[in-house]
């Protein structure tokens, strides 16, 4: 595959994305397996760790703060084929009343090699979601006596329920380039989740149920030269009537080769954020950060304050060859 045809397949899959919410996370590329199942286990190196978190609007009276945590591995491999397992949990919780969306859930991939440029993943994944919400948290009009707030007054208000379980299910397919002895690759990843539209409320006798969520995940990398990378990605999210599209380029810089580098990156959320990024890579760990200035007509309350995102990333990476030398001249 030629360059021309290489970037040409990118920006049009760029190009064309689809536009969610569930959780969103502005370095999405760190937690690939919320947007398709398909993509576990699907890195170089055998173990994958990561740990994300998002402080959202906390000059706003209702603060978001969001977590994910993910562990995935290639389970099984044969030559360059491999099958991945992964765990992926998330959390998001904002509000007095502490509404929280929590997600536990297990995925797996099987990925098929096809030449020696690119490979097939599909994956399936199965996850508890829950929804809940803390009135403790939460004043009301019945326990204002006329003069001052009292807590310990009846709110004489009833709640069937405090939260709700299902299960949910997934699907996605991966496609991958590797360019052979080098640094250039791509992920164009697709995912459709709640694919089983569980009810999840707080009425036992309720038939609200969660809509499909539709994923589109594409990052890319290209090695320019041996101490600078081209790095490109841009996600887009649908669910009912929520969606959320994001895009960005940027540069990555080699300090030693394959093993430190800083990357920095700026991205834009369509319609809500421009958001710059900053990331070090040394050894097998990656430590990424970014900030959200808000552009969107919330921008009057935060005053372009959104919200900053740390993620860790540790990833088993294989040990290079060691380059043979002589350390003398023959005679």
């Amino acid at each position: 595959m030629n360059s021309t045809r290489f970037f040409s397949l990118v920006f049009l899959l760029f190009a064309t994305i689809a536009s969610a919410q569930d959780l969103h996370f502005s370095q999405p590329y760190h937690n690939p397996m919320q947007f398709t199942p398909a993509q576990t286990g699907v890195f170089q190196g055998d173990i994958r760790a990561m740990g994300m978190y998002r402080s959202q609007w906390t000059s706003v009276p209702v603060s978001y703060r969001t977590f994910a945590a993910a562990f995935d591995m290639k389970a099984w491999q044969r030559g360059a084929n491999s099958v991945g397992a992964g765990l992926l949990v998330q959390q998001d919780k904002a509000g007095d009343a502490g509404l929280s969306w929590l997600q536990i859930g297990f995925s797996g991939s099987a990925t098929r090699v096809l030449d020696d440029w690119n490979s097939l993943s599909v994956g399936f994944g199965l996850a508890v979601a829950q929804r809940r919400f803390d009135i403790s948290g939460l004043t009301f009009k019945n326990q204002w006596t006329g003069d001052t707030y009292d807590a310990s007054l009846p709110t004489k208000e009833t709640f069937n329920q405090s939260s709700g379980l299902s299960p949910t299910l997934s699907a996605g397919l991966n496609w991958r380039l590797e360019v052979p002895g080098k640094r250039t690759e791509a992920n164009v990843g697709i995912g459709a989740f709640h694919l089983n539209r569980p009810a999840i409320g707080f009425d036992p006798g309720g038939s609200e149920q969660l809509p499909v969520r539709l994923a589109v995940l594409a990052n890319s990398a290209v090695a320019l030269n041996e101490s600078y990378d081209l790095i490109v990605f841009a996600m887009g999210q649908r669910m009912g009537v929520a969606q959320e599209i994001l895009f960005g380029a940027g540069g990555k810089l080699w300090l030693m080769p394959d093993q430190t580098a800083i990357q920095f990156t700026l991205a834009m959320r369509l319609g809500d954020a421009l958001i710059p990024a900053l990331q070090y890579e040394f050894g097998d760990w990656t430590i990424g950060l970014s900030y959200d200035w808000n552009r969107s007509d919330f921008q009057t309350a935060t005053n372009g304050r959104g919200g900053f995102e740390l993620a860790v990333v540790y990833r088993s990476l294989p040990v290079p060859p060691v380059k043979t030398f002589k350390s003398c001249p023959v005679f």
